[in-house]
């Protein structure tokens, strides 16, 4: 597979990476002059283009004719994500960008241990943010997920509430009586995913006031950095993806 590179500019002919992407290109993976990659530009589009000036400040490279190329998930699949400690959250990025999801919210729960405010918080949502570019490269995706500030519970409850419908609202619960295997989907898809020590018996009773439905899935509780990965991929099963 070919390297893969962001570019906000992306656009056929002479084109100059920023500090960052060139550093990569010409320190990291050692391309020369005249070896092929790609460059996407986060929309959905993508351009073959050949290394002209490997400069670890400033590389220049040749982009050949543009194509809109989709490899989404017809889902739109927003992932509600409650704030975890570690680098769990890095992780929970990086796996539902390659799975596919075209949304990801942090969430602060009431039972989340890491709390996030302010700059602290603004730093954060950028590093996930590149952490999700970077995934996006990596898998083939043209279309890198939006990464939403922290929100907060109800500030997510009213977000989906004004979605469009139809739409599907799941909330993951262990000692839910719904199965994902069974549940079904209409529109588009968010997942709610609780901190390490679940969601409250008050956020549980407002998004299901809402309209959101409790799955579990399966027998055994999973870890809250698992579960995105583990939903996803059973959704891309359902809807016939792999």
């Amino acid at each position: 597979m070919l390297p893969r590179i962001l570019s906000a500019n992306l656009a056929s002919g002479r084109l100059t990476l920023d500090p960052a992407s060139s550093h990569h290109l010409a320190v990291v993976l050692r391309i020369r002059p005249g070896d092929p990659l790609v460059i996407f530009n986060g929309q959905g589009q993508e351009g073959r283009a050949v290394m002209v000036q490997a400069n670890k400040a400033a590389a220049v490279v040749e982009v050949g004719a543009i194509a809109t190329i989709t490899r989404e998930s017809p889902l739109g699949i927003t992932v509600v994500q409650a704030l975890c400690t570690g680098d769990k959250m890095d992780w929970v990025v990086q796996k539902a960008t390659e799975l596919g999801a075209a949304r990801i919210i942090p969430v602060a729960a009431a039972r989340s241990v890491l709390k996030l405010d302010g700059s602290r918080a603004e730093k954060r949502i950028d590093h996930w943010k590149a952490i999700a570019q970077a995934a996006s490269g990596q898998c083939g995706r043209t279309v890198v997920p939006d990464i939403t500030s922290v929100m907060s519970f109800t500030e997510v409850i009213a977000d989906w509430t004004a979605q469009a419908s139809p739409k599907t609202g799941w909330l993951l619960d262990p000692f839910a009586q719904d199965r994902l295997s069974e549940a079904s989907m209409s529109g588009a898809v968010t997942l709610m995913i609780g901190p390490e020590a679940g969601w409250t018996d008050e956020e549980e009773a407002l998004a299901k006031r809402v309209g959101m439905k409790g799955v579990q899935v399966g027998p055994r509780i999973l870890r809250t950095e698992t579960a995105a990965a583990v939903v996803l991929t059973a959704i891309a099963m359902k809807c016939g993806e792999f």
